[in-house]
């Protein structure tokens, strides 16, 4: 009954040259702008670990690059290629750790100090905020990080772990 008296209005306002909205069209209105910019942020958030991969891997392979030595000397000494390629790997896991908690601290202070003046200026009202942080997805975020950068770190690795010894030392 509700949705025919409604409907009766907005036939009314249309004819009278208004245009009307129901609350519940503005809802779906909204609803389909906030999953546009979600989908615009996804899209940069993949872009960015896209870049990130190939930072990982740009930042390992000059590592192992500059390092070859030191590598040539820890297989001279008898560490394995599996610890050599272990190593790299923790050193990604490092970036990716280190990367991914700077980036959600630097987000989580910016986002607390802004976020009074972003409710104020969007009028929300007490008590309501457009930026929520929980620690669960930023936890998730900082560890997905992490195994990106492991799994960007596997080709340096492994080309720091077949190194030959003998070569490796008579670089410079």
């Amino acid at each position: 009954e509700n949705a025919q008296k409604l409907s009766t209005a907005q036939d009314t306002l249309k004819k009278m040259g208004y245009t009307t909205l129901s609350a519940k069209e503005t809802q779906q209105f909204l609803m389909q702008f906030i999953n546009i910019l979600q989908g615009i942020v996804v899209g940069f958030a993949f872009l960015a670990v896209i870049a990130s991969v190939f930072g990982v891997i740009n930042t390992q392979y000059i590592s192992v690059l500059e390092r070859t030595q030191q590598i040539g000397l820890m297989k001279a000494l008898g560490m394995r290629r599996r610890d050599i390629s272990r190593l790299f790997r923790v050193e990604a896991a490092w970036i990716g750790l280190l990367g991914g908690a700077l980036g959600s601290g630097l987000a989580f202070a910016l986002g607390t100090l802004l976020n009074p003046w972003i409710t104020e200026t969007v009028d929300l009202g007490a008590g309501n905020s457009l930026l929520v942080f929980q620690p669960l997805p930023i936890i998730a975020l900082v560890v997905g990080l992490m195994l990106v950068a492991i799994f960007a770190g596997i080709l340096p690795a492994r080309k720091a772990g077949r190194l030959n010894p003998v070569e490796a030392l008579r670089t410079e």
